[in-house]
């Protein structure tokens, strides 16, 4: 080191806490409330402290519980000792939640940091988070972060020769980012003049003079002690060499950008692309948890969009959904979602998500019911005395985009059963209309019920569908009169019965072929091999984390228990419009059901229920294939081809340079790759919180997690398929619901809005005030993209986008009523 250059540490001291872990979020807030005024005593006691605090989460408790403990941060952000930072709710996981729900974080957080606190943090804080995509300087960037500390991954799983570094991403973004040379955010009682002491060696061999050490007790709160203090002062009076001062996370990084800005400052290193991986066995563990928080996330961020946009259209207030996303946000925590807390904190956040779920669902109710009273959704009158009329049905389009599709509608056509079709449940008059009152071509499905199968009552059907993007059609559901005309039905599909089972389209065959089963694209195997796809249970006898050492052995498993064989099939339904077949695959303890369904779709899209009971044991979805890999992550997609277990998003495909085996789910989020194949986590039991290695047999009284039923939703797609608008149909389907009969202004059939180009991705439309709209866009596209929103008629010019740039727009309405942007 030259001698001309004075080390400057920055000593960062925090409190990292787990609101959920080995506790239950009741004990984490307190916490929270315990550690604030520990810290708050000492900064009284050492003038020179300074602390630094993320979290919204934790301050808004401490505001509700504590009003006076609340006023004493606000004196030390005052005086400048008290540093608040992050800008989110709680630490995320950012590998398996979604990019909206990561963008909720930063603006949640930021809303209540500016209100409350009267500051904005641009330093994103993430102590413990397992690894971060290759979307997160996009997030970071949407929401004025410049700034990013963390820990996770360690040096042993990522390398770098400095502790500061900036992280690019594709849209150019580029983040300043410092993991210090110590490898955690917190230390032990004792281990104060070791973390100096490993800081000062690592300093020395490298080329900043500006260094960040972070220190204080962790995970369970606890922060800096006194005796840290006192050592901190004996180890700058040996070292007078070494400038070491209180400091807040902010300051540090004005110091660090100021450094390397300069024109003799040192020349730090760039990265590209996703910072993982670690802790791999997070990806899979409580997949059951995990189920329950991905279909709340889509039905949350759908039902946003459809109350704030009917809400604009009408002019008519809706409830909103806040609650719903504070328990989005809370339960992205990196302890919660990744699947890594006991099993009694897990059952309370499950009973969290189902508020979150109904929430949803009651708020989408009530919008589509003030939609339907603007549409004109009436019916012809009773074809006789004491009949009924036909049932009006409003079906919604989430989707910037023109849904062209099946969809599913069953009613009760009459308040009692048909007594006159009594055994003859098959030939009962069914009929469907659409918005402009023509007979629709449909199918005939089983109804959800399997009661009175010998009396028609309630009628469930498959109905070929265009509804406008971010809007409705009108159909209505009835019984046709002697003199009517059904539609004719075209012939999407086809079936072949017996021991060779099949059902096909124009794209797809799907059939039963001896004891597997053989999946066929355009007269191919779908799978770019000769193989067909296979069922497995896997030896995992790792904990919740995997390898809490990354033991290659934890993230690449090839001790197979079992192959599951295909031992019973059958069809379903038959067609024309739809086809499907139910598969039974079995193992010596678990089973599970696969049912294959074809329509006119480019998509053969897949259901699963499994039937769990495995222990120290992992069951994967084995799909033949190779070439490159793009995978779905919040904010981006990446390309990757590490071997061993890895978090993916919505989607994941692999191409060989001709043809693409795509695959996308509502659920299923962990994937591993080998040249010949690409697999995919439907269930692991491993026990709950646990980080040592345990076989089946160990402590079988420890239960192991996923026992019992899970489902999950998959898509299978080729190159003529996108991406991103198979998982929106997926996540995002329409809705279907009963309107009363009512001759509303509006037409049976319409549009609110919309979006253009089709390279931009929805993420979210809030509804803030009667007048006021937000509105987030990601261009998916690779090239610029000039964003315009349409409200009705109207047609608001946005902003120029870059490639996976994300932007939030608000939108209001000037003196004349007419939408603008603000």
């Amino acid at each position: 080191m030259p001698a001309s250059r004075q080390l400057i540490f920055h000593l960062l001291p925090n409190a990292h806490l787990d609101p959920v872990w080995l506790w239950d979020w009741r004990e984490g807030l307190n916490e929270g409330r315990i550690t604030v005024r520990t810290v708050l005593d000492l900064m009284d006691e050492f003038p020179e402290l300074t602390f630094m605090r993320g979290e919204s989460s934790i301050y808004e408790h401490i505001q509700k519980t504590d009003p006076a403990l609340f006023r004493r941060i606000l004196e030390r952000v005052g005086d400048g000792r008290w540093d608040v930072v992050g800008g989110t709710v709680v630490q995320p996981d950012t590998n398996l939640a979604s990019t909206e729900t990561i963008c909720r974080e930063f603006e949640r957080g930021l809303d209540y940091f500016q209100k409350n606190l009267g500051v904005r943090p641009t330093v994103a804080w993430q102590a413990d988070s397992f690894g971060h995509s290759a979307g997160f300087p996009n997030i970071l960037a949407a929401f004025g972060m410049t700034g990013f500390a963390f820990t996770r991954p360690q040096r042993s799983q990522f390398p770098m020769a400095e502790p500061a570094f900036w992280w690019e991403s594709a849209e150019t973004n580029r983040i300043l980012c410092y993991r210090q040379h110590w490898m955690w955010y917190c230390c032990e009682r004792n281990a104060m003049i070791t973390v100096l002491d490993d800081t000062l060696r690592g300093a020395r061999a490298g080329g900043l003079t500006h260094v960040g050490v972070l220190f204080g007790l962790g995970n369970h709160g606890g922060g800096p002690s006194r005796r840290h203090l006192k050592e901190i002062r004996a180890w700058r009076g040996q070292h007078p060499e070494v400038e070491v001062r209180f400091s807040t996370l902010h300051g540090f990084f004005d110091a660090l950008r100021q450094e390397v800005a300069s024109a003799s400052g040192p020349t730090i290193p760039s990265v590209r692309g996703e910072f993982g991986y670690c802790l791999r066995g997070c990806y899979s563990s409580v997949q059951k948890f995990k189920s329950l928080y991905r279909k709340a996330e889509a039905l949350v961020a759908g039902a946003e969009i459809t109350r704030s946009i009917v809400g604009a259209a009408t002019g008519d207030p809706l409830p909103d959904l806040g609650d719903a996303w504070a328990s989005i946000a809370f339960n992205a925590f990196h302890d919660i979602l990744p699947g890594s807390s006991i099993e009694r904190a897990f059952d309370e956040q499950t009973a969290w998500n189902g508020l979150a779920l109904h929430r949803a669902q009651e708020v989408r109710f009530a919008a589509l019911n003030r939609l339907a009273d603007k549409i004109d959704t009436t019916v012809p009158p009773a074809r006789g005395e004491d009949l009924p009329t036909d049932v009006p049905l409003l079906v919604w389009n989430p989707l910037p985009r023109t849904f062209q599709g099946q969809v599913e509608l069953e009613a009760s056509l009459d308040y009692r059963p048909d007594w006159a079709f009594q055994n003859r449940v098959a030939e009962w008059p069914v009929a469907v209309y659409g918005h402009d009152g023509k007979p629709l071509p449909f199918q005939r499905v089983q109804t959800e019920h399997t009661s009175m199968r010998d009396l028609p009552w309630r009628a469930r059907v498959v109905v070929p569908l265009e509804i406008p993007a971010l809007g409705w059609t009108s159909v209505r559901l009835g019984l046709r009169d002697s003199k009517s005309e059904a539609s004719p039905v075209p012939p999407v599909c086809r079936v072949r019965r017996g021991t060779k089972a099949e059902i096909a389209n124009h794209e797809w065959n799907v059939g039963v072929k001896g004891g597997s089963l053989a999946i066929r694209r355009n007269g191919a195997n779908f799978f770019l091999a000769k193989r067909d796809f296979g069922l497995s249970v896997y030896e995992d006898p790792w904990g919740s984390w995997g390898g809490m050492e990354e033991e290659m052995s934890s993230f690449v498993l090839d001790e197979m228990r079992e192959m599951w064989a295909l031992r019973h099939h059958e069809i379903i339904e038959s067609g024309p419009l739809r086809a499907r077949l139910w598969t039974r695959w079995q193992g010596n303890n678990s089973w599970l059901d696969l049912t294959f369904s074809l329509s006119g779709s480019p998509c053969l899209s897949v259901e699963g229920r499994l039937l769990w009971n495995e222990r120290s044991a992992r069951l994967k979805l084995v799909l033949p294939c190779r070439g490159e890999l793009v995978y779905d992550v919040p904010g981006a997609t990446t390309v990757r081809d590490a071997r061993g277990h890895v978090p993916g998003g919505r989607w994941v495909t692999r191409t060989d340079g001709k043809r693409t085996l795509g695959f996308a789910s509502d659920v299923l989020g962990d994937f591993d790759a080998t040249p010949t194949e690409l697999s995919v986590t439907l269930a692991r039991a491993s026990r709950y919180a646990n980080d040592v290695k345990t076989s089946p047999e160990e402590n079988m009284w420890e239960p192991a997690t996923d026992c019992g039923e899970l489902k999950f939703q998959f898509c299978l797609f080729g190159e003529n398929a996108d991406p991103d608008a198979v998982s929106d149909a997926l996540l995002f389907p329409p809705v279907a619901a009963t309107a009363p009969a009512t001759k509303g202004p509006w037409k049976r059939e319409g549009s609110l809005a919309g979006i253009s180009p089709a390279s931009l991705r929805l993420l979210s439309l809030e509804q803030t005030a009667p007048d006021r709209l937000r509105i987030r866009l990601q261009n998916r596209g690779t090239k610029p993209a000039a964003a315009t929103v349409r409200l009705g008629k109207e047609r608001i010019k946005l902003a120029r986008l870059e490639p996976e740039a994300i932007r939030t727009f608000p939108l209001e309405k000037d003196k004349g009523g007419r939408w603008r942007a603000a």
